[in-house]
């Protein structure tokens, strides 16, 4: 991306994190890196978490909407590679929605979670996690 491209970025998403900070800060900075151009593949067992939980799916729709809006706010032409960042972070939030009824996907993100919370049983006490653990 380019330095007024950057400017725009900042622009756009002033104190945006602020609103947003419960969806935590690595997942934030996973969004705004999908922006800059990185792929994160973790990103999307992220999206897929935050779309099913219970407390923090309507920030999560906020934010999927929110970023909707500024994708439509940059102009391609001057911005073509921030308008780029915009579009590959809204596939990642939005593969959720698409693919809610597909049992493969669902399948390999439980995986995905109960061997993070393998990795890390603290994870197991918040209940947001223990879904994971259950069979499906």
């Amino acid at each position: 991306m380019t330095s007024k491209e950057y400017t725009e970025y900042d622009r756009l998403t002033h104190e945006m994190e602020l609103h947003f900070i419960a969806l935590t800060p690595q997942f934030m900075e996973y969004c705004e890196n999908v922006i800059f151009g990185e792929e994160i593949e973790d990103l999307r067992y992220y999206c897929f978490h935050f779309y099913n939980d219970n407390y923090l799916s309507h920030l999560f729709h906020k934010l999927s909407h929110r970023i909707e809006r500024l994708f439509k706010q940059v102009d391609p032409v001057q911005f073509p590679d921030l308008s780029n960042g915009f579009v590959n972070l809204l596939i990642y939030l939005k593969e959720p929605i698409a693919r809610e009824n597909d049992t493969e996907y669902k399948a390999e993100n439980f995986v995905y979670w109960r061997n993070q919370i393998l990795q890390d049983p603290a994870l197991a006490y918040n209940g947001s996690f223990r879904k994971y653990l259950q069979v499906l």
